[in-house]
């Protein structure tokens, strides 16, 4: 048995798919929550070499936003460490955009027309026994990336999946399950693009449960196996 620690930004961004794949495969995860208290934010992390990985979730935030960075530049300087330490990272969305940050790259928001809400499928590198879909996203932002990252995956809106070492970041959310989006939908229905509805969101995600439950397991075996080097 591992132990796993998951980093949610917010309440709401919670580990969802993943932390259940986890929990299936008999491993034990913390979950550390930064904005529990957003007045008051919590950058006071678990010691990352405790664990035997660590994966980093989403956020309703703006990593490049100034009223975030008080809080977003601490765990940018912890993945940093992890990298140097060699600890196992998974970066979904957010999570993905600081791992791409940490390692000397940028996030900038997106044009309008790949601005992504809704289900996507990307073409991925044949070598690496992860699904090109469907997959949950919802980004306003994106990630580019320094030379001497390994891009798995991309599709013709964004950068969808890398790896650097033992670290591998994602611009999509395999944790993304129809209880947490509809959680989503109440905080940021605003954002929700005209070419699509919260019903027909939530709707894709029903049609779509088994394979995307399939295709998380896939990413996080793939995660703890390949790039962590843990045994089921």
């Amino acid at each position: 048995m591992a132990r796993i620690l998951l980093i949610s930004h917010e309440p709401e961004a919670a580990p969802a798919l993943i932390g259940e794949v986890l929990g299936d495969r008999g491993h034990d995860t913390v979950v550390h929550v930064v904005l529990a208290d957003p007045e008051a934010p919590d950058v006071d992390y678990p010691d990352p070499s405790g664990f035997d990985a660590v994966v980093a979730l989403g956020s309703f935030a703006n990593a490049y936003d100034a009223g975030a960075r008080a809080w977003v530049e601490p765990e940018i300087a912890l993945i940093r460490r992890m990298t140097d330490d060699d600890v196992p990272y998974l970066g979904v969305c957010f999570g993905g955009q600081l791992l791409a940050e940490s390692l000397g790259g940028h996030v900038e928001r997106a044009p309008a027309a790949d601005q992504e809400i809704g289900l996507v499928t990307f073409e991925h590198d044949d070598t690496v026994p992860v699904p090109g879909g469907p997959w949950f996203t919802w980004h306003e932002d994106r990630m580019v990336l320094p030379e001497g990252v390994d891009v798995l995956a991309r599709n013709g809106s964004a950068v969808q999946l890398f790896r650097h070492g033992r670290s591998v970041g994602t611009q999509f959310h395999p944790e993304a399950e129809v209880p947490l989006v509809e959680g989503w939908l109440r905080i940021g229905s605003d954002h929700v693009p005209e070419h699509t509805t919260a019903e027909r969101l939530l709707a894709d995600l029903r049609d779509n449960e088994a394979q995307l439950r399939a295709n998380c397991e896939a990413l996080v075996d793939w995660f703890l196996s390949d790039v962590a080097g843990i045994e089921r």
